[in-house]
């Protein structure tokens, strides 16, 4: 089956091209490549049905959304489309390569557009100047950490299993010193970043103290120390099908690849 499944994958990858599909949850037209981006036509809407279902039940009308990691645009615009022309989505994503199909993808939106900002920038905890490796299959395994052992494992499963990241240099943000002087600050964040993740929640912590947003992480990394900070700042934390992880000893059992966090009442 393995071999199989490499044949068919070179298969696309020769006869790749650029297209529209429908988004499976707003229905507006979506810009990817059949072969880069194939996993999201293959798996369609069953594609982390669970987390979309708390998106849709957290984000709401006139909310400001803080993405960062916005890949190609497929939850940005499910945002937007979520958040309406009263709202506000600011995404970062640093590869140039990912952003030439998010912003196609936000002019898809027509007037609805307008409300999404595009920050050409990674996020971390430090305001500087960082190297970024490169994802060359699918853009989905970008990281900010070498060797990342998610795009190692999606290497494997492809039709380029000697490919390599590409180094590049990148300018990163902590979201503290991005939201200093805001007026507005976001109700939602969601932050998938490969591992990275609570780099960027050091850079965001001033800002969380502060107005406690609700999040999803999707958590390659660190979890241990994302849990506690969380747990310190009186947080109910969730997996996707929000079952609550009461302590850390529970993240084991109860763990899904994107965990949700909501600032308790």
């Amino acid at each position: 089956m393995g071999l199989l499944r490499k044949v068919v994958l070179k298969i696309v990858k020769a006869t790749a091209f650029d297209t529209t599909i429908k988004h499976h949850y707003t229905g507006r037209k979506f810009s990817l490549n059949t072969y880069n981006h194939k996993g999201y036509w293959y798996h369609g809407a069953n594609r982390e049905a669970n987390t979309i279902k708390i998106f849709q039940s957290w984000v709401k009308p006139g909310d400001y959304v803080l993405e960062v990691g916005g890949h190609i645009g497929y939850f940005s615009t499910l945002y937007a489309d979520l958040v309406g022309k009263q709202g506000k989505v600011d995404v970062f994503e640093p590869s140039e390569k990912n952003a030439k199909y998010l912003e196609r993808n936000i002019r898809l939106l027509g007037d609805l557009g307008s409300i999404v900002s595009v920050v050409k920038k990674g996020a971390g905890d430090v305001n500087q100047q960082l190297t970024f490796y490169i994802d060359p299959i699918s853009g989905q395994n970008n990281s900010f950490v070498p060797e990342f052992e998610g795009f190692m494992t999606s290497r494997e499963q492809s039709a380029e299993t000697d490919a390599q990241t590409i180094s590049e240099t990148v300018d990163v943000v902590t979201l503290d010193s991005y939201l200093d002087g805001a007026m507005r600050f976001p109700n939602f964040v969601k932050i998938d970043v490969e591992g990275f993740e609570w780099n960027v929640v050091q850079g965001f912590k001033q800002t969380i103290e502060k107005t406690k947003p609700s999040l999803m992480i999707e958590i390659q990394a660190d979890a241990d120390k994302i849990f506690d900070f969380f747990y310190t700042q009186g947080y109910a934390i969730y997996n996707d099908r929000l079952e609550e992880i009461g302590i850390f000893a529970d993240y084991k059992a109860k763990k899904t690849p994107n965990i949700f966090f909501k600032p308790k009442a």
